[in-house]
């Protein structure tokens, strides 16, 4: 009876307390381990998105740097009195909830980063657009244009008439003379044999564009100034950082939209450096603007262009060099607006930097310092891309040394 009873009593409470101890011990563990290995993954995850974020990002401003320009190069784009805008304008770590007037006008909505270190480069790119471009012709053999009618080829596309409204397009020649900004209301094909018209709104802004004016003079005879006009539409898009809210945004604006557009919420910082021509030196070498921080030191520091005035010129800092594309001399400009704009016609090369960073910080990762590249450490992953793109209607070729600036002609 005794043997009988020790095998069929169950576990003592002491025992039960022990397995359920080491039972609680077990589970705790697993899932301390299972959480920081989620964690983990999750982190992997989203820097893994950061990095495709960076290439994806890369891919549609080099194709939007590529288009800038097309059909009117490096012209100035006449908008305005004193509002001449190129096809590629950076602003340097601008502020733009104070505006950078007139392209982009005050915004609200708009934060700069909390630091300087974090602050963001503005980028507008303006291109026509070739689908449905009309080639201008002179009226009868006078001039193409006759008040708010303007004359083209035979058998003119339609398809910058658009039932919504006046399309704004952009009237680029071939030659030096600026490009003019229009509101084209209709277009009317000739028949084979006879011209076709192109009807504006005449809401011309710039002296330079209204009819008379000497930018839509017949050519000159000179090889360099040959006039091939062309009625595009206007294409175009601005890049910016915002920091609303305290989240990093690349946002995008195309031409003619009123509301900033959210293209990644990944990238942290957007910087881009000019790379200009110089006529004087042997194989036309790039001159960076700006160039701080760039290995080797450059021999002349040089500001943004955005930052360049008469006075930076007289101290090289913005200079033109010596030589102007044709051999002759280079004469300073009479303003700072002036000057920024020639430096603007001898970009050849943009340097764009984008850091992307995970949307999620890692609290166990925030240690005091910088971590071997240069980050914060806040518990953030980083990844930094720097690629150089060159803008295909800028006039890159031709390039050739002056006779008589050290090099055979």
């Amino acid at each position: 009876m005794k043997t009988s009873s020790l095998h069929g009593r169950g576990f003592t409470l002491l025992e039960m307390m022990i397995a359920s101890a080491l039972g609680v011990i077990v589970i705790t563990t697993g899932l301390v381990v299972g959480t920081q290995m989620q964690k983990r993954a999750l982190f992997e995850e989203q820097t893994m998105t950061a990095q495709v974020t960076g290439r994806t990002v890369k891919d549609v401003l080099v194709a939007d740097v590529w288009r800038a320009g097309v059909g009117m190069g490096n012209t100035p784009i006449a908008f305005d009195v004193d509002d001449e805008r190129s096809a590629i304008t950076v602003w340097h770590r601008a502020d733009l909830t104070a505006g950078v007037l007139p392209a982009m006008p005050a915004d609200a909505t708009f934060a700069q980063a909390p630091t300087a270190a974090l602050a963001s480069d503005a980028l507008q790119l303006y291109w026509g657009e070739t689908n449905g471009a009309i080639t201008l012709a002179s009226c009868l053999g006078g001039p193409f244009r006759n008040g708010n009618t303007f004359c083209a080829l035979p058998e003119a596309p339609t398809a910058l008439v658009t039932p919504s409204g006046p399309t704004l397009a952009v009237m680029a020649s071939g030659g030096r003379r600026m490009a003019c900004p229009v509101n084209i209301t209709a277009v009317a094909p000739g028949a084979p044999g006879s011209m076709s018209t192109i009807t504006t709104d005449g809401a011309d802004k710039n002296p330079a564009c209204i009819d008379g004016a000497a930018a839509w003079s017949a050519p000159t005879g000179l090889a360099i100034d040959v006039v091939n006009w062309m009625a595009m539409r206007l294409g175009g898009v601005a890049y910016r950082v915002n920091w609303a809210n305290n989240i990093p945004t690349l946002e995008y604006r195309p031409v003619g939209e009123a509301n900033w557009l959210a293209l990644s919420r990944d990238v942290e910082q957007l910087t881009v450096r000019e790379g200009l021509i110089d006529f004087n030196t042997p194989d036309n070498a790039l001159q960076w603007f700006p160039n701080e921080g760039m290995l080797p030191v450059p021999a002349q520091a040089h500001p943004a262009i955005s930052e360049c005035t008469l006075a930076k010129y007289d101290t090289n800092e913005c200079s033109l060099g010596l030589l102007e594309a044709d051999g002759s001399a280079v004469v300073k400009p009479p303003t700072d607006l002036d000057l920024r704009k020639r430096l603007r016609q001898r970009v050849r090369q943009l340097e764009v930097t984008l850091v992307i960073r995970t949307r999620r910080s890692n609290q166990e990762a925030i240690q005091p310092g910088l971590d071997e590249e240069g980050f914060v450490r806040d518990g953030y992953s980083r990844r930094r891309f720097t690629f150089t793109v060159e803008p295909r209607n800028f006039m890159s070729v031709g390039m050739v040394r002056v006779a008589g600036a050290g090099a055979a002609p």
